[in-house]
């Protein structure tokens, strides 16, 4: 049944959603419509917070890290300032985020998603998404979704994203460039915010025992409901082995970004994913921008971690994300 909200969000750009799922939102900017959809492609769908301009020229896709709270992150933090620059953004949670949890709220940002769920049972599921049980290889395309439905709306599109953000974007630009090789000419560049997209040489000293240890606790199953550990660290080491295998398939203009949390003392280095990551990409890539951020910084006592890029400035993002903008040189610094 096709709601007041769909009918709304369906006058303002005509893109495939699930109807019961678009809910009109009081967004951060009046003259910004503000929506929660889930985005449909043929084979997979994609849920998240939806900001469009009137304007249908420039959009930002982001994909957050594991277990998804980049895009809270970015809502509170940098969202103002990219909608100011006149940007559209979509923000992505993952299939398999718990809805009605202790930590939910937090994951989604978004109490009228929990709302809709509880009051009207629409898919008898717990969890965002269509399906009762999501994995890794889920997560990898959800960026993919995003691109078929949105990209074929604006001019000059960027794709962002922290942590295995990066790697699904990389991994779905990939697939996307070898199926709808026109459309994909729209996207200019991807920007790596601590992003784990290098090569694995070995299980003990990589992401990959990183990965598989976070994956198999309590801690991460109160978040999302992503399958069997082990299985999940397959598929991840599989798009690692991927991504930089396929690196040529990448057309040649879109530039690459690369920022990471490598400071100066103990606690300003990203205590998740090596800050090399980033240098194997370049190599295999054959090009790129690698920015070393050393105004991170991490406490042990209060939770807070470098690697969540916390210290990242609006303005600095925007920055990054702009066309315009081209580091001076391949490896810069900010300070």
């Amino acid at each position: 049944m096709e709601t007041k909200d769909y009918q709304e969000l369906h006058n303002l750009i005509k893109i495939s959603v699930e109807p019961n799922f678009v809910i009109r939102l009081v967004g951060p900017n009046p003259s910004i419509k503000s929506f929660w959809v889930m985005l449909k492609s043929k084979t997979s769908v994609v849920e998240g917070k939806l900001f469009l301009q009137n304007s249908r020229t420039k959009l930002v896709i982001f994909e957050p890290g594991f277990p998804g709270g980049g895009s809270t992150q970015f809502e509170k933090l940098w969202l103002r300032k990219t909608l100011e620059k006149g940007y559209s953004v979509f923000l992505a949670r993952h299939g398999g985020t718990i809805i009605n949890g202790k930590f939910s709220s937090r994951y989604l940002n978004c109490p009228e998603r929990q709302e809709l769920e509880i009051a009207n049972r629409v898919n008898g599921l717990s969890v965002l998404g269509n399906k009762k049980e999501y994995n890794i290889a889920d997560w990898l395309i959800e960026p993919l979704t995003a691109m078929k439905i949105l990209v074929p709306h604006f001019s000059d599109v960027v794709l962002c994203g922290h942590s295995f953000g990066p790697l699904a974007l990389i991994y779905s630009l990939i697939r996307f460039v070898e199926e709808e090789p026109r459309l994909s000419r729209k996207i200019y560049r991807v920007v790596s915010l601590s992003g784990s997209i290098g090569k694995i040489r070995s299980y003990d000293n990589s992401i990959l025992k990183v990965w598989q240890d976070h994956l198999n606790t309590e801690w991460a199953r109160e978040r999302v409901q992503v399958g069997d550990h082990k299985r999940n660290t397959d598929i991840f080491e599989e798009a690692h082995k991927a991504v930089n295998d396929n690196v040529s398939i990448i057309p040649k203009d879109v530039t690459l970004i690369a920022v990471v949390p490598y400071g100066d003392t103990e606690n300003s280095i990203d205590e998740i994913v090596n800050p090399m990551e980033s240098i194997d990409f370049i190599n295999s890539l054959g090009r790129g921008y690698f920015i070393v951020d050393k105004t991170e910084w991490g406490d042990k006592k209060t939770g807070r971690m470098t690697h969540d890029m916390e210290a990242l400035t609006s303005d600095t993002l925007v920055k990054l994300l702009s066309k315009d903008w081209i580091p001076e040189s391949r490896i810069t610094t900010i300070e």
